[in-house]
């Protein structure tokens, strides 16, 4: 596994809105606030208690990226005061709107 100084993919800071679709994928269960993200995945902070290997299917907007759909499954979480933050990697990305 890469070491945080030497990672797959470029992280970029993001304080962006991650909307988490509900189970049929057609409508906004929840939403979460962005922490940062890169091709291979992001982090996250949410109120919501998530398992490591929960798969989640969401709408970004990325500025300089456009719309994109992604899914991934969590792959850690850590408590804060007052918030989860929570690190996803992608198994898809697709713009949807440039």
């Amino acid at each position: 596994m890469p070491s945080k100084n030497n990672r797959r993919f470029e992280r970029q800071r993001h304080n962006s809105v991650l909307e988490i679709y509900d189970e049929s994928g057609k409508s906004i269960a929840w939403t979460a606030q962005l922490v940062n993200f890169s091709m291979g995945g992001a982090s996250f902070s949410t109120t919501k208690l998530l398992d490591t290997g929960t798969h989640i299917r969401a709408r970004i907007r990325i500025l300089t990226k456009g719309v994109m759909e992604i899914s991934g499954k969590v792959v850690w979480g850590r408590k804060k005061t007052n918030s989860n933050l929570y690190g996803i990697k992608f198994d898809s990305i697709k713009n949807i709107y440039p």
